[in-house]
């Protein structure tokens, strides 16, 4: 079964501790609101195994004006694309 993990949290937070602990290789994780401020930072992204797929929401980024500054390993996606990843994976894990 696989997860998409939503993480609204800054880094601060220590959410993705918590979300490492319940990842499977097959799952993905999405940045949203100030969890995008993971996507930034490489000492946190490097925790999670290269098989996950990691994302950041675009409207998120570009509000906190970070748009141009998130790691590579993240793609910028559209709400639109939230909607579609909610439903592609069998279940969805909200951060908090």
């Amino acid at each position: 079964m696989t997860t998409l993990h939503t993480i609204a949290r800054s880094p601060q937070s220590d959410l993705l501790d918590s979300c490492l602990q319940l990842l499977d290789h097959k799952d993905a994780i999405l940045f949203i609101e100030d969890g995008v401020f993971y996507s930034l930072r490489s000492d946190c992204l490097a925790q999670i195994p290269e098989s996950c797929k990691l994302f950041a929401l675009r409207e998120d980024l570009a509000a906190r004006g970070v748009q141009d500054k998130k790691q590579p390993a993240v793609e910028s996606v559209s709400t639109r694309t939230f909607v579609d990843l909610c439903c592609h994976y069998d279940r969805v894990v909200n951060w908090f």
